[in-house]
């Protein structure tokens, strides 16, 4: 009896400690899957292509967060890895296209977790590095690294193997070896972490994984071994979470997103030729769910425009740190997981070439492909999602030729400087879109600009020659309109009214930004002048 009651007293004690262990740990572990040229097209939820995987974790994971229906990503694997790891476009890190080694100068998210938390963070990444190598992941934050550091394996099979610098051979299956090395290591975890899982499949050599990773029967030809190939990554997955343990489950946020779009001899729904390696959806449109701690929102969709580059706001927000919109190119997320109506990003943008860029940039419904040949493409997204239909080919309306002009200069912009639009502060900014040589003055109250609504109405939109403003809850103080470029046009101050009329016959045909400040809120909403 006393053995008994010895046993169930330190049982229970075990208990406490552990159940204060789970208390004490105040941010959450950190699980991002990167899926290794995987479109859209290759995943079921999104109903494009007529064959599609067995994923049935992936399908089951997804239905506990938020499915994400517009990531952007760029057309090629290391381009898409840097600007998840610096929030930054290529544009500014260099690496435009595959080939270059990501510069030591830049700031990567490894980095960035351990200075904002203190170094409270273990932190690894088990797969494909494609940045350089063979050192640099350790040099570049990561505190542990084991898996292939060049662009792809020759041989699932039969692979180099680099762990924190050292290279060898395996012949272990490596999507199975990645996620073995992810378990074992989360096992031996005491303190909160980050992890980055990133799967070389179902990257080319396409072939047939072990018999145990995909259930698909037919599985001749090239489509079939590379849709086997994600249902080996989806098996992968589902055995690395259901190796946490409940509480771990419970304090774990998992990203699994695609890091391009899917290569063109399997790609399917698209174009021909519209896949991985070009700026159409085919090759930059990426499948993504977030779930998990702090996802309030359940087995739901959102629309709204993300970018790769915004994991690393988004996740630096998850830790903790407020940012004013985002930092750099990085406009955070974080809040659209509890909230479908927080802010969003106005423009997602995306990039590659070296010497001539072809550049790419989209708002809710139009998208701009401007080549550096100097030829464009023109795209409805809303009515027109697989970009079949070339608005330049028939002619544009006037409203389409405006958004045309906005989205161009906005594209121009972002490639040689930095953004005035973007909701970010950023590059020399001392706010968010004003304060720098580039962009308008700022005014009074501009400082506590956070992109919320200030309930006003605006009509008639689109304008001729004045327009009407009338807010609901609190009196108008001060209106400002800014053109495309972030020029101030007008300034119309010490209104103090419910309503006011704005006069606008002087101003050109376009897109403009009005910021209208009232009494407690500061709203940027946009009206179209013909």
């Amino acid at each position: 009896m006393i053995k008994n009651h010895l046993a169930f007293g330190l049982s229970f004690l075990l208990f406490l400690f552990s159940f204060s262990q789970i208390n004490a740990q105040s941010r959450p572990n950190i699980l991002v899957v990167i899926a290794d040229d995987m479109g859209r097209d290759a995943m079921s939820e999104y109903g494009i292509g007529a064959q599609q995987p067995n994923t049935p974790n992936l399908n089951s994971l997804m239905s506990q967060g938020i499915k994400f229906n517009n990531v952007w990503s760029y057309p090629t694997c290391a381009p898409s890895r840097a600007s998840l790891l610096t929030g930054r476009y290529g544009n500014k890190t260099g690496l435009l296209q595959s080939g270059p080694n990501l510069p030591n100068s830049e700031v990567t998210l490894f980095e960035q977790i351990s200075t904002i938390t203190n170094g409270e963070y273990s932190d690894a990444l088990f797969g494909k590095w494609h940045l350089g190598g063979p050192n640099t992941p350790n040099t570049q934050g990561v505190d542990r690294y084991v898996g292939g550091i060049s662009s792809g394996v020759t041989d699932y099979f039969n692979w180099e193997r680099t762990e924190d610098g050292v290279t060898n051979i395996s012949t272990e299956y490596v999507t199975s070896h990645i996620t073995s090395e992810a378990i074992n290591w989360i096992d031996q975890q005491s303190s909160p972490w980050f992890l980055w899982v990133a799967h070389n499949a179902p990257h080319g050599p396409i072939h047939l994984p072990p018999d145990s990773l995909y259930t698909r029967t037919q599985t001749g030809g090239n489509l079939n071994k590379y849709l086997c190939m994600i249902e080996s990554v989806d098996h992968e997955v589902g055995r690395l979470y259901n190796s946490l343990t409940q509480a771990e489950k419970d304090s774990t946020i998992l990203v699994f997103v695609g890091d391009n779009g899917t290569p063109n001899n399997v790609l399917q729904g698209y174009p021909d030729g519209h896949g991985k390696s070009t700026l159409y959806e085919g090759g930059i449109g990426v499948p993504m769910f977030v779930m998990g701690y702090g996802v309030d929102r359940i087995n739901e969709e959102e629309n709204a425009l993300i970018n790769f580059t915004d994991l690393f706001a988004t996740i630096t927000e998850m830790l903790g740190n407020d940012l004013p919109g985002g930092v750099d190119n990085s406009f955070s997320f974080y809040a659209l997981l509890s909230d479908s109506n927080a802010a969003t990003r106005p423009y997602s943008y995306s990039e590659q070439g070296t010497t001539d860029t072809d550049k790419t940039i989209r708002n809710e419904e139009y998208k701009l492909i401007d080549f550096a040949n100097g030829t464009q493409e023109f795209y409805d997204l809303i009515n027109d999602p697989l970009e079949t239909v070339n608005l330049l080919d028939n002619g544009l309306s006037d409203e389409e030729l405006i958004v045309l002009d906005e989205l161009k200069t906005e594209a121009d912009s972002v490639f040689v400087s930095w953004s005035c639009n973007d909701d970010i502060q950023n590059g020399e900014e001392e706010d968010i879109d004003c304060g720098s040589a580039s962009c308008a003055p700022c005014t009074t109250g501009i400082s506590d600009l956070k992109n919320e609504k200030a309930a006003v109405s605006i009509f008639p939109n689109p304008a001729f020659g004045q327009i009407n403003l009338k807010s609901q809850t609190e009196k108008i103080l001060e209106v400002e309109v800014f053109n495309s470029k972030g020029e101030r046009l007008i300034l119309k101050s010490n209104i103090n009214s419910f309503d006011a009329i704005l006069d606008v016959k002087s101003l050109s045909p376009q897109v403009y930004f009005l910021k209208i400040r009232t009494e407690s809120n500061i709203s940027v909403e946009k009206f179209l002048k013909i």
